[in-house]
């Protein structure tokens, strides 16, 4: 296949368990696909599939997923559902079979949480039994009177509504005023000042209808509650002797706001103002309007409030349950891999907080949301999980090409992923009855071959990339309060884009992560400004240290994207960084506002302490700790690449740039992860050609050895050892992939 010189073969250490798994590994490792329960079920048919899906497919077990009689994804005709019904004894005594036949085949099972995706409905239970525990929506009444007299206007409250606020906001001056002291029960009696006045009542009402109006309300615990009675309880009480043996993860599906971006819960308010210590009321309007220059900390403070709420509820909730009982939670956010998760699902690094298993979702098509991977994976680098799931290949086409499953598979692991969820396994393998192709089984027409060698190669790549820490030198701060400060009600749905899909043409994180990860070949993890204003990422003289129990991390650049909003504690922070000899690399332009209320002035201070005022153009500062500011009003590669090496940040991993052969599809990277006494490369292209590229290690590397996951085979490497001006040293080795292709590069420092 692949690799350059062999030198001397070295021996296998004794207890080396990578060594030792490599070539065949056990189950929890293996990909646990999606099993669409889309046909009558029997206990023939549950032993055949699981039993074929192990032997055949090299699966490690199954991730079962009921599902319901639903539209086909692409051309509409009905797709069958499942028999028995979803939560009768029937279905459990099935599921009971589901256990016994995996226990005795040692394989795993998944437990999906619900039937049909999104998560949170109990089957449609939870509204016709518990409608008050469904999600609710925000709403606003509004109309304009002119001041100087006496405004009388009656409010007829539905059973369903509950009251947030009612507010007037000056049209002129934009001053706003709560008018809750002039409510009479539901009528307002106000004496308007002069001027023209939008008087505006905000409120929450149920939410029962299409699409998504039988979920629970994700942000209630006590909703999350009722409803895991339903579910997750109803498995406990019949199979918890399963639990963490054969039942080892449970998985939820879509938890977020995802089609009705104005999804909220009373207790937002309450959060707002223990928060920020302001009353709600003379802010709501900011969610709709500009009401001046607290606009912008006004909507930080909501849609953070929100998306505690969301992380706090039922992501959770569902997480505590798993860990109790010896479980591992997964599942994932809608559009989780989006440029603006402040609209589709809060903020997604900590939406992940709670999950044992952060887990992304690559649907649709090759290569969508590419860009955004790394903001789950980050969550997991932050949060010190040592395993980070994705869902492969939904709604892909049916007659996608197997190489097609390894370039997903290898562009979500290169990037952080190291447990796989293909999308998936259909019990009923008719083609008309796959309602979200492709079926990703032996027995597909087109590739079934495949897949048994595509198990092997995924399950090797995660025994690999699995817990340890991975080594990694830019930080990118993630933009959050920069996209919550852009982020009203309906800019999402009014957009023309798809959910979560637009950002303000100064937020520019996105396309950084491509430069950073494709072009530059630099690896990076997102930092959250929190996490930099909390000390949890902290200076340490030129570095930026992530002090996890393992996942311990050292940036020794970080990288700002564009945006007006920035809190002042994390500009501080920044600050405190640069002055002790740290180097920042700020792109586009410098925020000239802060998300907390009334300290604009301090962030614009700061920038003014480190630059003698707002740079129009490429600017590059210093101070005598060596440290380094550059601004980038454009940021590309070249202004990138420039600038690190302006600022002496050397990589981690060099490629030969001037060797990487011109290539129409795909990505050559790497990622670099340090366990067990090991440094652990894993090199991927997952182009259309073949490369032959030298490639040079910090450090020195012995011992190495090539692991190529496609085949099992191991066999030593030979390298260089140099040392650069600076007396750094370095190892040199030759790479050489196939198209679609990978290996491990392994060695000890």
């Amino acid at each position: 296949m692949l690799l350059a010189a062999v030198a001397a073969v070295t021996g296998c250490r004794q207890g080396d368990y990578l060594r030792e798994a490599f070539a065949d590994p056990p189950a929890e490792y293996r990909p646990m696909p999606f099993w669409h329960l889309n046909g009558e079920l029997t206990r023939e048919g549950i032993g055949r599939q699981i039993a074929e899906a192990k032997e055949k497919s090299g699966y490690g077990g199954m991730t079962v997923l009921p599902v319901s009689p639903l539209p086909h994804w692409y051309d509409g005709h009905l797709c069958p559902g499942m028999t028995p019904e979803y939560l009768s004894d029937d279905y459990f005594e099935m599921y009971a079979h589901m256990l016994e036949v995996s226990e005795e085949l040692g394989t795993q099972i998944v437990l999906y949480d619900d039937i049909d995706f999104p998560s949170g409905s109990a089957g449609g239970r939870l509204l016709a039994e518990y409608p008050d525990y469904c999600r609710k929506y925000l709403v606003k009444d509004e109309f304009t009177v002119n001041g100087g007299r006496d405004i009388i206007r009656e409010f007829r409250r539905g059973y369903k509504q509950h009251w947030l606020a009612i507010s007037a906001m000056n049209t002129a001056t934009l001053e706003v005023i709560d008018l809750g002291d002039f409510m009479a029960v539901d009528r307002l009696l106000w004496k308007a000042p002069e001027g023209e006045w939008k008087i505006m009542a905000f409120y929450i009402e149920h939410d029962v209808g299409p699409p998504h109006g039988h979920l629970v309300d994700y942000m209630d615990p006590e909703a999350v509650e009722k409803l895991m009675e339903m579910t997750y309880a109803e498995y406990d009480k019949r199979f918890g002797r399963y639990f963490g043996n054969v039942i080892t993860k449970t998985f939820f599906d879509d938890v977020g706001f995802i089609y009705m971006e104005q999804t909220w819960n009373t207790a937002i308010s309450d959060l707002f103002e223990s928060k920020t210590g302001r009353n709600p009321a003379l802010y709501y309007p900011a969610l709709f309007y500009d009401i001046g220059p607290e606009t912008e900390a006004a909507r930080v403070a909501f849609h953070d409030a929100r998306a505690e709420l969301l992380a706090e509820g039922y992501v959770k909730t569902v997480a505590d349950w798993s860990a109790r009982r010896g479980l591992k939670s997964m599942g994932h956010p809608p559009s989780n891999y989006g440029p603006n998760t402040a609209v589709a699902c809060g903020d997604v690094l900590k939406f992940y907080r709670h999950p044992q298993i952060p887990l992304l979702d690559v649907i649709f098509y090759y290569g969508h949301g590419r860009d955004g991977y790394k903001q789950i994976t980050s969550a997991a680098d932050i949060g010190d999980k040592g395993i980070v799931g994705a869902e492969l290949n939904g709604a892909f086409s049916e007659d996608m090409d197997s190489l097609e499953l390894y370039r997903v598979a290898m562009e979500a692991m290169v990037r952080g992923v190291n447990f796989i969820v293909p999308h998936g396994l259909w019990y009923d393998t008719d083609p008309d009855n796959i309602r979200i192709p492709p079926l990703i089984s032996w027995d597909n027409p087109y590739w079934g071959g495949a897949v048994k060698n595509y198990s092997d190669f995924t399950s090797r790549s995660c025994l690999m990339l699995q817990e340890g820490r991975r080594v990694v030198d830019v930080g990118l701060l993630w933009p959050i309060q920069a996209l919550q400060a852009e982020s009203w009600m309906y800019r999402d749905g009014t957009s023309g884009l798809f959910v979560g899909e637009w950002l303000p043409d100064n937020i520019n994180n996105y396309e950084l992560s491509r430069i950073l990860t494709d072009e530059l070949r630099r690896d990076f993890t997102y930092v959250h400004p929190e996490d930099l204003a909390g000390g949890k990422v902290r200076p340490e003289g030129p570095r930026l240290v992530l002090d996890n129990k393992v996942n311990r991390q050292e940036y020794r650049v970080l990288v700002m994207p564009g945006g007006n909003v920035l809190s002042a504690e994390t500009m501080m922070a920044i600050k405190e960084f640069y002055d002790g000899g740290g180097k920042v690399i700020a792109t586009v332009n410098l925020p000239v506002g802060s998300a907390e209320f009334g300290r604009d002035d301090e962030v614009r201070d700061i920038v003014d302490q480190i630059f003698g005022g707002y740079p129009d153009g490429r600017t590059i500062v210093r101070n005598d700790k060596g440290g380094m500011f550059c601004f980038l009003p454009e940021a590309d590669k070249e202004s990138l690449s420039d600038a690190l090496g302006e600022m002496g940040v050397t990589a981690d991993v060099a490629f030969d740039e001037r060797s990487i052969t011109p290539f129409g599809i795909g990505c050559l990277n790497y990622t670099h992860k340090q366990k067990e006494g090991r440094d652990i490369y894993y090199f991927c292209n997952t182009t259309d050609r073949r490369q032959d590229t030298p490639v040079t290690l910090r450090g020195t590397l012995r011992g190495a050895e090539l692991w190529d996951p496609h085949s099992g085979r191991i066999v030593p490497v030979e390298t260089e050892y140099f040392t650069d001006g600076n007396g750094d040293a370095f190892t040199r080795l030759d790479l050489s992939l196939d198209a679609v292709q990978s290996v491990f590069v392994v060695g000890r420092q």
